[in-house]
């Protein structure tokens, strides 16, 4: 059974690093739900290129400050945000307590990757005369406030290297099986416990009833 009060594993970071896919495996691996803030938004409110059309960024914005309210009370889940969501210093400030971790790419990579998946529903980048461009440059406008939090580079790796590297860089993976196995065992250990307690209070009520039958 997974635990129920394990820290919330938060990965931010521009577009194209990961945080969907390794957010996924991570939570598929560690007994975890998986959450993402986008999907949250989108499940409640339509298509985020729609709300940025309609209601403009700063209403956006709003909207992920409600989702991360919403989220950074409970426990025991893996949440992949939006990469502009902890450029937010009431989003950071929400999630204190939770294990935060940016997921991070070369730029020439993240280009590759964002462009290979299309840039429609990305309203930052459909409306750019040149993509490529505006995503270097965010990500120069980012880079500050991405670099806060401990730090695993995507690039080149497989989405089970960069959970070691996740693990290697402090995050609380236990896989579910291991903690499965680490519950079984603690129980082994009362288990062993109670009954060599048990065992010590006969031998000493032997002992004394031979005392009394004695004298």
């Amino acid at each position: 059974m997974a635990a129920v009060d394990r820290p919330n594993i938060v990965l931010t970071g521009f577009m194209g690093t990961g945080k969907s896919a390794v957010g996924q495996r991570l939570a598929t691996l560690t007994g975890r739900e998986y959450v993402d803030t986008d999907a949250e938004i989108i499940a409640k409110h339509g298509a985020i290129e729609h709300i940025f059309t309609r209601d403009g960024e700063e209403h956006f914005r709003a909207l992920e400050r409600e989702v991360v309210s919403d989220l950074a009370p409970r426990r025991n889940i893996v949440i992949a945000t939006g990469g502009g969501t902890l450029l937010d210093e009431e989003n950071v400030l929400a999630f204190l307590g939770a294990e935060i971790f940016t997921l991070k790419a070369d730029p020439d990579e993240i280009v590759r990757r964002v462009m290979a998946d299309g840039i429609e529903g990305r309203p930052l980048l459909s409306n750019s005369d040149d993509p490529s461009e505006t995503i270097r440059a965010l990500l120069a406008e980012r880079s500050e406030a991405y670099e806060r939090f401990s730090s695993v580079d995507t690039t080149g790796k497989s989405i089970d290297e960069v959970i070691d590297a996740l693990r290697d860089a402090g995050a609380s993976i236990i896989s579910e099986e291991a903690n499965g196995a680490k519950g079984s065992a603690t129980r082994s250990s009362t288990n062993l416990a109670v009954t060599l307690g048990v065992a010590a209070i006969l031998a000493i009520l032997i002992v004394l009833i031979v005392l009394v039958l004695t004298f």
